[in-house]
């Protein structure tokens, strides 16, 4: 049943593609998140306005390598990967991939381990 290549189905991408998405959005939502800290911090007098922007310049800067390790370039010959990855990190859930065919199903839990 597993197999080193593992082709998706066209109907199959656009489920792995929704996948994708849900997780870059996650992504785009934590950087989001840990920047509001700095800047709350800045607003409560915590951190002086230097400290706060050089701090907020490095979250993005980390995130952004982070996003653009997994995301840029990625093609359909590296979504099921993709998607097990999220899928072992519990970004996705199996409500996400459900609509998966069983064998791919199989091959992300696999994978996703």
């Amino acid at each position: 049943m597993m197999c080193m290549y593992y082709d998706l189905s066209k109907k199959e991408k656009k489920i792995a593609r929704q996948c994708i998405d849900k997780g870059l959005n996650i992504a785009y939502s934590n950087a989001f998140d840990k920047a509001g800290l700095v800047v709350q911090d800045w607003h409560a007098e915590k951190l002086p306005a230097r400290d706060a922007y050089l701090k907020l310049f490095e979250i993005v800067e980390q995130h952004n390598a982070g996003i653009a390790r997994r995301y840029d370039g990625l093609t359909g010959s590296r979504y099921l990967v993709t998607v097990a990855q999220l899928f072992s990190e519990k970004v996705i859930t199996e409500d996400d991939i459900k609509e998966f065919s069983d064998e791919t199903k199989a091959v992300i839990r696999f994978f996703g381990k």
